[in-house]
């Protein structure tokens, strides 16, 4: 099957001008949707359609849960006054709350989308902070991409390149993780379906183990002079996040 542009690249940092929290004065009361009134496919539906109307500028992705996270989507959001720089924290819950519901402020998210734009496409690169690094033992991920493992530092790394993104796999030793088997799923999703297109850099790092946060996982890309990340606290989901920017799943 021919590849396009499905690759994927990891970010050891991402520059930001500036942090970008919650917003905690959206002035939306506290809300809850009784479950009676919508079932989980419904609400994340109503939370993708509002986040929508929010950013009408940015195509926002539709798939955050995993079948093992609650079963309620929801979002809280940096405001609508700068649509070129915010953030949108997503939730899995029990209970469905409403997109910036003030109940939200007091959990813990499970993945999030940021989008920052820089005054040149050069700074936006920078940002990026794309990591290459094709040396090592060389390990065959199927569909004819070949990746590279290191070791160093009580962890094994593992490289590989699809078009403009880069992507790369930190498995702890300690905890004899093996970075190969999330990596031939990565790409044989990607087989599947396609990442959005960098401009000219795409970075992706992921972690074997589920993470302790959602900042374990990131999938950041450029595109112009703008950058989106994405985070998530389990690996593959990250992967499968952004693939429902370019290709649209329903939750």
């Amino acid at each position: 099957m021919k590849r396009l542009i499905k690759s994927v690249v990891l970010v050891t940092a991402l520059t930001l001008p500036h942090m970008i929290m919650p917003n905690t004065e959206f002035g939306i009361t506290e809300q809850i949707v009784t479950a009676e009134s919508e079932t989980p496919k419904e609400h994340a539906q109503s939370v993708v359609s509002t986040l929508a109307e929010m950013y009408p500028e940015d195509t926002l992705p539709t798939y955050v849960l995993t079948a093992d996270l609650p079963e309620y989507v929801t979002a809280a959001t940096t405001g609508v006054d700068d649509q070129d720089n915010f953030n949108i924290f997503y939730y899995a819950e029990d209970t469905p709350f409403e997109v910036n519901d003030s109940a939200v402020n007091r959990l813990t998210p499970i993945a999030s989308l940021t989008k920052t734009t820089y005054r040149t496409e050069e700074a936006a690169i920078e940002a990026v902070n794309q990591v290459l690094d094709l040396q090592g033992d060389e390990v065959d991920l199927g569909y004819d991409i070949t990746g590279y493992l290191q070791g160093a530092a009580g962890s094994t790394y593992l490289n590989w390149k699809e078009g403009n993104w880069s992507l790369l796999i930190q498995a702890n030793n300690m905890n004899e993780e093996n970075p190969v088997p999330l990596a031939e799923s990565v790409v044989k999703y990607l087989e599947e379906v396609y990442l959005p297109e960098p401009s000219s850099v795409g970075q992706v790092r992921l972690s074997p183990a589920e993470g302790e946060t959602y900042e374990d996982n990131t999938v950041v890309w450029q595109e112009d002079n703008v950058v989106y990340q994405v985070k998530h606290i389990d690996p593959m989901q990250a992967v499968v996040m952004t693939g429902s920017i370019s290709e649209p799943t329903e939750q």
